[in-house]
């Protein structure tokens, strides 16, 4: 009676097998660290999921925030003030400067792109998006040095002009006396 009452008991109503035998204890053992390594598995996946997104936020960020200076340094040196002659020597020491500024800068592109082409050979889910954004970013901060080298070009070229017309002025001046 009592071993028929514990084979009934084998199969609780519930479904709950109950373990006799060292077979059964051991394959409910195997099945536990069945799941518990897919667990793992599964965990390390979604925190290389979740780092690789986080990541992903900072590329977004720091690129967000050259873009922004980028297009700000772009404004300035789009900026057509070289046609205005007063205080020449002024605007050209404030365009070395801002040439000064502007390579003192470039350390930004290099180390977002190494950051970027990273995070590409590493088979960041977001591949095709950071390289899209690091063309983009390429193509305006070639824009800026283009811009800001015309614009240094014009201010000397204006200055120079100035100062022809002064030499002319003075030229002219000199013979009206004579």
């Amino acid at each position: 009676i009592f071993q028929a009452f514990w084979r009934r008991r084998k199969m609780d109503t519930v479904g709950i097998k109950v373990l006799e035998t060292a077979e059964d204890i051991q394959e409910r053992r195997q099945q536990v660290l069945d799941r518990y390594r897919r667990f793992k598995e599964l965990s390390m996946v979604r925190r290389q999921k979740l780092e690789d997104s986080y990541r992903f936020q900072f590329f977004r960020r720091d690129a967000d925030e050259l873009e922004k200076w980028i297009q700000e340094k772009l404004q300035i040196a789009s900026d057509e003030n070289y046609k205005d002659p007063s205080n020449l020597q002024g605007k050209l020491q404030k365009h070395q400067a801002f040439e000064a500024e502007v390579q003192a800068n470039s350390e930004a592109i290099i180390k977002l792109d190494d950051t970027g082409n990273l995070m590409i050979t590493e088979g960041h889910f977001a591949s095709e998006t950071i390289r899209n954004r690091l063309e983009e970013l390429h193509r305006l901060w070639e824009l800026l040095l283009q811009k800001t080298k015309e614009k240094g070009m014009r201010l000397l070229q204006a200055q120079k002009l100035v100062q022809y017309l002064r030499e002319c002025e003075d030229a002219l001046g000199s013979k009206n006396y004579q």
